[in-house]
Formats: C-alpha cells, sequence, structure tokens
C-alpha cells in the first residue's frame, strides 16, 4: 500500500492535488509560520521586527520617566489612557524606518568604526580616564544587554546618525522668517466706539407668541440637571469637637500643658532710607546724637518719599545679621546708620510689640479648640460604630448625630457638587468623592456606603429622593425666558447698529463722523501688534483689526459683552531686523520639524503591524 502512495506521488495528478491545496491554503488565509507576527515579536516594521525584548526595555524606561516627573506609577490602563506604549512603538519604528533606507543605501558603521566608539564612551572609562574592558562588561550587566546587543544597538544608532546628518544645517527660508516677524511684529492702529448694551438695553415684554418660539428654540438652556436629596453627616474630628462640652479645669491644664506654643518673640516695625556717600550720612549721624527726631531729620533732607518700610518683623525674620542686631538694639522711634558696601543706610523702628508669655485669658478659645479636638479623637471611633449599628438596624442616624452634637446636612445635590460648599467641617477636596459616591448610589438601596475620606474622615448619607434631569415647562420658567429674550433682544439691536455703522464707514464716511450721528464716543488707539501688546485694548479686538488693510472696517463682541466697531486707520509693517519670537522658534525647531516629517514618511511607505497579543501581554494588560 505504501508502494501505491509512493507512486501516486509521482504522478501528475498528485502534484497537481497538491499545487490546488497550497494555493487555497493561501487564498484562505490559514496562518502560517512566514506570514505571522510570532509570540516575540511586538511589530515588524517593514521587514524590521520590534522584539517583545526591546519594546519591553524602551516601554519600561518610559513608565519609570513618567513616574519621575509625576511622582505617581501608572497602571497598565493608565499607561494606555497616556499614551505611553503608543509612544514606545513609535519610537522603535521610527528607528527601524531610518535602519531600513540606511540598509538600503549601504550606510553603516564598520567594526572599527564601533571599536573607537566604544573605546571614547566616557561611560566605559576607568580611574584613570581611559576605556577599561571590565567597566564595559559590567555596566552592560546593569544595563541588562549582552555585548552582542550593545554592539548591534551601536551600530544601529550610527545609521541613523548618518540619516539625520542629511538634514543637519537644513535653514528656514526667508521667506517664513518674513512672514514670522511680520505675524509677531506687524502694527495695527484703528478708530473704535464701544456700544454698550446699558444703551440698547430693550426692556418690552415679548408677546405669548414670541415668547412661546423662543423657549421652544432654546429648551436645552431650560433644562434641569439631576439632583439627588440626601443628608449628610460629616465625621471628622472637626465636626465631632463642636459639640464637645470643655470644662474651665481641662482648659486650665491644657493650656498649662502647650504654654511653650503661645510665647510670641517681640516685634519690631522697621523702616530703611538708603543714602548715597558719607556727606548724605552725616545729618542722621549728627541727628541720632543730638535726640533729633527722624521725621525731622528726613524732612530737612527733603527724603521723605525715599523711605522703606520693611514690615513689622521678629529678629529671627530678618536675614541680615547687622540690620538685625541694629534694630532690636534700638529703643521705639530711635535710628542709627550702617555702612555697607554699597553705600549707607538709616535704620528707623517705629514700634515695637513686646514678646513673651500670653495670657490665658488671651488664648482661651484657641486652648478650648485643643481640648474639643483632643476629646473627639478619643470618642471617633466610638461614635463611628454607633452610627454604623443604627444604620445596620435601619434606624435613623439622627439620634446619634444629636447625642453627639453632629450637624446634619440636607441638600439637593447636583454634579458639580457647589452645595458642598457651606459645610465647614468637610476637608479640603472632599466634594469631587462624596459626588461620585452618592451619584452612584442606587436609590433603591436601603443602606448606603459611608464615604471614606482618609485619615478619620468619614460622611454618611441617606439618599431620598432622585430628581432626573427633565425640560421645564415654560411657567416654571417664565421670568428667566422673559430675561432671555430681552437679553438677546439687547444683542441683536446692539449688532444692527454695528452693521449699520460698518456700512457707514465703508460707504465713505469716518469713524468720528458715523458716532456723532449715533450719539456715541470715537476712541483712536495707540500701535499694537496681534497680541494687543502697546494699547489697553480686548485681545479680541486686536485680532480682528489684523483681519484687514488700512481702512478696514468690521465690529468684534468682546469678552465683557460690548460690541466694538472699529476702522483700520494706520498699518506698521515690522522692521526687517526687529526681534520675532515665533521667528526665533521656527529656525530652532526647523531642522527637527523637518526631520520628524521626513522619518513620518518613512515610517508610511514601509507600513507597520502591531502584534496586540503580544503588546497587552508585556505592558499586563493580560
Amino acid at each position: 500500500m505504501l508502494d501505491n502512495l509512493r507512486n501516486f506521488g509521482r504522478s501528475w495528478v498528485a502534484k497537481v492535488f497538491l499545487g490546488v491545496l497550497i494555493i487555497a491554503v493561501a487564498g484562505f488565509g490559514i496562518p502560517s509560520v512566514f506570514l505571522d507576527l510570532n509570540a516575540n515579536t511586538v511589530a515588524r516594521v517593514g521587514d524590521q521586527n520590534i522584539s517583545v525584548r526591546d519594546f519591553d526595555r524602551v516601554y519600561r524606561s518610559q513608565v519609570n520617566q513618567f513616574a519621575a516627573q509625576t511622582g505617581m506609577t501608572p497602571s497598565a490602563q493608565q499607561a494606555v489612557s497616556f499614551g505611553i506604549p503608543n509612544s514606545a512603538i513609535a519610537r522603535l519604528a521610527n528607528d527601524a524606518s531610518i535602519e531600513i533606507l540606511a540598509r538600503d543605501l549601504g550606510l553603516g558603521a564598520s567594526d572599527a568604526k564601533l571599536a573607537e566608539l566604544v573605546r571614547e564612551d566616557p561611560n566605559f572609562a576607568g580611574a584613570l580616564g581611559l576605556f577599561d574592558a571590565s567597566e564595559f562588561v559590567s555596566m552592560l550587566r546593569q544595563s541588562g544587554y549582552t555585548e552582542t546587543e550593545y554592539l548591534n544597538l551601536q551600530r544601529s544608532a550610527a545609521s541613523r546618525e548618518q540619516i539625520g546628518s542629511i538634514l543637519t544645517g537644513a535653514s528656514v527660508p526667508q521667506v517664513a522668517l518674513d512672514i514670522a516677524r511680520s505675524y509677531d511684529g506687524d502694527q495695527r492702529t484703528i478708530e473704535y466706539i464701544e456700544l454698550n448694551p446699558v444703551l440698547f438695553s430693550v426692556s418690552d415684554e415679548p408677546s405669548e407668541e414670541e415668547l412661546q418660539q423662543f423657549f421652544t428654540e432654546n429648551q436645552g438652556r431650560f433644562r434641569t440637571v439631576e439632583t439627588r436629596v440626601v443628608s449628610l453627616l460629616p465625621l471628622t474630628v472637626d465636626a465631632l469637637a463642636q459639640g464637645v462640652e470643655v470644662t474651665e479645669e481641662e482648659i486650665a491644664a491644657e493650656y498649662e500643658r502647650i504654654a511653650p506654643q503661645f510665647v510670641v518673640p517681640e516685634r519690631r516695625t522697621i523702616s530703611q532710607l538708603v543714602l548715597p556717600d558719607a556727606e548724605a550720612a552725616q545729618p542722621f549721624i549728627d541727628g541720632a546724637e543730638s535726640g533729633a527726631s527722624f521725621a525731622s531729620v528726613v524732612s530737612e533732607a527733603g527724603l521723605q518719599t525715599e523711605v522703606a518700610s520693611l514690615g513689622t518683623l521678629a529678629e529671627s525674620q530678618i536675614t541680615d545679621a547687622n540690620l538685625a542686631q541694629a534694630a532690636f538694639g534700638l529703643e521705639q522711634n530711635g535710628y542709627v546708620v550702617l555702612e555697607g558696601s554699597n553705600g549707607y543706610r538709616v535704620i528707623w523702628v517705629s514700634a515695637i510689640e513686646e514678646g513673651g508669655q500670653q495670657p490665658l485669658d488671651a488664648v482661651r478659645d484657641e486652648v478650648a479648640q485643643s481640648v474639643a479636638a483632643r476629646k473627639a479623637q478619643d470618642m471617633l471611633f466610638d461614635v463611628y460604630d454607633e452610627i454604623e449599628e443604627a444604620r445596620a438596624a435601619f434606624q435613623p442616624i439622627s439620634e446619634v448625630a444629636e447625642r453627639y452634637g453632629l450637624e446634619i446636612y440636607d441638600l439637593d445635590l447636583t454634579s458639580d457638587g457647589a452645595q458642598l460648599a457651606d459645610i465647614s467641617t468637610l476637608p479640603e477636596g472632599s466634594t469631587q468623592p462624596i459626588v461620585d459616591a452618592v451619584f452612584n448610589a442606587s436609590p433603591d438601596a436601603r443602606v448606603t456606603p459611608a464615604i471614606s475620606l482618609g485619615s478619620n474622615r468619614t460622611v454618611f448619607f441617606e439618599l431620598s429622593e432622585v430628581q432626573a434631569a427633565r425640560d421645564q415647562t415654560l411657567d416654571e420658567v417664565r421670568d428667566e425666558v422673559v430675561a432671555a429674550w430681552q437679553e438677546l433682544q439687547t444683542d441683536m439691536e446692539m449688532t444692527r447698529t454695528a452693521e449699520d455703522i460698518v456700512a457707514a464707514i465703508d460707504s465713505g464716511s469716518d469713524v468720528f463722523t458715523v458716532a456723532a450721528e449715533q450719539g456715541q464716543i470715537p476712541q483712536s488707539s495707540a500701535p499694537f501688534t496681534r497680541n494687543s501688546a502697546g494699547a489697553a485694548i480686548d485681545p479680541d479686538l486686536a485680532q480682528a483689526a489684523f483681519q484687514g488693510g488700512e481702512g478696514y472696517a468690521n465690529y468684534v463682541s468682546t469678552q465683557d459683552g460690548d460690541v466694538v466697531v472699529f476702522q483700520v486707520t494706520d498699518v506698521t509693517p515690522a522692521a526687517a531686523d526687529a526681534p520675532s519670537q515665533v521667528a526665533e522658534a521656527l529656525e530652532v525647531d526647523f531642522p527637527d520639524l523637518i526631520f520628524a516629517n521626513f522619518v513620518e514618511g518613512l515610517r508610511s511607505d514601509v507600513g507597520i503591524r502591531i502584534n496586540e497579543e503580544a503588546l497587552n501581554r508585556v505592558i499586563g494588560l493580560e
């Protein structure tokens, strides 16, 4: 039977059959080891493979860099959302695309050149500054490279550098620099009229038909947002301390315990007068010796406006040792002349606040708060347990809250959490966690989970009603709709007036004549650039003025709600040698920009395929 099979295999019928089978396999796309990416390949760029090891090395490096910059090590899902895996693949794909071009052009580095590069690398130098083979091996081991891998990486890098050198020295075309300087430095001068909404305010009531039509067309403006009716009970040390009773004996004992906290240093109100030379300083030296007041000497010298206040300071707050010693050696209203490397200065002490131990009466409230906070901290866990027991038994928590002087807040909470701003006992940054918990809670749940805010801070809540977002009726918001309609009519009246003024200017009239006809006051600007530098005008107005040349007229709505009609009266081109940040940035970035686009074109030509399974496995999504 085997002989018959062998004979059949040699026949032309068998060969035709096998040929049809091969074509069928290829045509139906059955995977093969020649076409598919294997498990050790993350992507293929042209005929170059990006291995799992190479990708992992670059990916981990970028994750570590992200963690160093943000202080947070991202999870796999976060890394994907931040685009870190895609960035690593793009970097490796760019390198592969350049290497393919270098290979096609016959570029590369000889073994002798590679050896020279390695010997000159300062990372592999020994104590004498010369290449050290043991240091070379040690550094490669720490970096996770074999010698062959490292040399291959250097060979590839050398090839890429040769491709990159093609664009070295690429310069920006002069016309582009001229455009950049023009954009940055051109100036406009305008005459303009500001139309204020107050002067065009419409107070007429709309008819019922007009109001209904406006309401229908703007229904989205009068839609409610989802609101959740909740009762919030913050349980924090601050909240619990407000209901704690403190006795006079406890206050006195606490004051004795923390008395050093209430020792205040002496503070002095110090002023300084800088003088240029010894001649200018002599009247102050003589005045201090004779007992003349600082104010009288300053007045005689005509230097009243030169006296600078340094503030009311403790000695420890003054970094200048000479100044501190001089100021705290004076009596009140005393002054002294100090000589320094930059000339002379007069130091004057106008007031002295005595330091020392503050009496109990002066700090009673602060001490009482300290006692209450300490007692509240001791009670916190017991109160927490009582609240949880009440909730577990489906009992109202109001009884526990009342017993400990805790306040329950009944709120109509919206997703922006604005209603939480008035609750002083909530810690900073707690708005979003509370909103998330309340809006994620099921209205059917009998017990809602407590909201932990960290550091023994908890918020309990009971959800009593969910008011879904809905379209309001006209009767519910009639006053708001009328006000919105009147505001629209005001804007339309301002716009019509502005259009009439622009039409008059375009017909040959000038801004001042038209302004007089409209009862408006015209103004002229100083020259300004696109960013409105040089004139105190609205940025939107500055941008609009650059939409045309001399004589160009138009109007623009400003951020303040005004409408400004303007005409360009003068155009001043930028000087050919004028400094321009845009031009400077263009010259610096141009070679990199050209090279980046060049590499992007290379990568597009050679194509890229990504092995999603291998990629997800490396970054930890599987």
